[in-house]
């Protein structure tokens, strides 16, 4: 499995505040549109395009807060029906309420920002896997209130053939951003029933918490922990792998600036980052003990 832990304590320590762009000299910064464009389809949730532009390695945190993209016009076809996505904050472009993809369309994605048109393509992969339900068990730390870990498993099945995930945790429905998620496939389960897979990480660390807020906090009784699992297309699997190791350990949100070496399925000129659609699979549970240390469905009476 070509796993990828995204971030570590040490590197929250280490991690710049800002990415490495196509820096070649002062005068030759060129500057590009960032585009963060996932659609899914869980009516649920907002389906949201966030662009933002990137701006130089060693620019100030001026420039980094007006880095958000304006006043375009966002919208997404079928074949059947376009959809406009409305501004929603600065950068932020969001569906109606309601409105998801669904398997078997392709979609368009047509961004207008001044004179510029961007474009993309892409369609929804069947789901890797069905995800029946998640449990939890501590893995270890400190006393109440400092740093700990919990591994939480899966319990499902795996379709017979190379799929991949983006995988992400929520305490309390507050979702880990990309730095804390896994971008990973599937060598170790491929075809087979899932029976208590260790598939991710919850990091409680105080540093995080004051970081990116309740994901990270200290697990009580009645803390909802839910899993959502992400089926991705080959050509965006590699994307996120390039995103991960291209130096985006600290960004908020995901491009904040996109780093200049990554593919990209946009179409227009000094455009980067990625439009893809995607199924979700998700399941909760409820923290009943914190420091349970065995699975109770691996080991009944524990």
């Amino acid at each position: 499995m070509r796993r990828l832990a995204i971030l570590s304590a040490a590197l929250v320590l280490l991690a710049a505040c800002t990415e490495k762009t196509d820096l070649r000299s002062d005068g030759e910064y060129n500057e590009y549109l960032a585009v963060d464009a996932t659609l899914t389809d869980r009516p649920d949730r907002p389906q949201q395009v966030i662009l933002s532009r990137t701006v130089p390695y060693f620019g100030e945190a001026e420039e980094h807060a007006a880095a958000a993209v304006r006043g375009a016009v966002v919208t997404v076809g079928d074949g059947t029906q376009t959809v406009l996505f409305s501004e929603k904050e600065p950068g932020v472009y969001q569906a109606p309420e309601g409105y998801c993809a669904q398997a078997g369309k392709q979609y368009h994605l047509r961004i207008e920002e001044g004179e510029e048109v961007y474009e993309a393509d892409a369609s929804m992969p069947e789901a890797g896997f069905r995800l029946d339900e998640i449990d939890y068990a501590w893995g270890g730390g400190k006393t109440m209130g400092a740093d700990s870990l919990w591994t939480v498993a899966i319990w499902g099945g795996d379709k017979p053939r190379t799929d991949y995930y983006y995988v992400t945790l929520a305490v309390n429905g507050n979702f880990y951003p990309f730095e804390l998620a896994e971008v990973l496939d599937d060598k170790y389960f491929n075809g087979n029933e899932i029976r208590g897979f260790p598939i991710a990480t919850l990091m409680q660390i105080h540093d995080l918490q004051e970081l990116y807020g309740d994901c990270c906090k200290y697990l009580e009784k009645d803390d909802v922990i839910t899993l959502e699992a992400y089926t991705l297309q080959k050509d965006y699997f590699d994307y996120l792998v390039a995103v991960a190791l291209n130096g985006t350990l600290s960004s908020i949100p995901l491009f904040s600036p996109q780093p200049a070496n990554c593919p990209t399925n946009i179409r227009g000129d000094h455009a980067l980052g990625y439009f893809a659609v995607c199924p979700v699979a998700s399941a909760s549970v409820t923290v009943d003990d914190p420091l349970r240390p065995y699975y109770r469905k691996l080991m009944p009476g524990m």
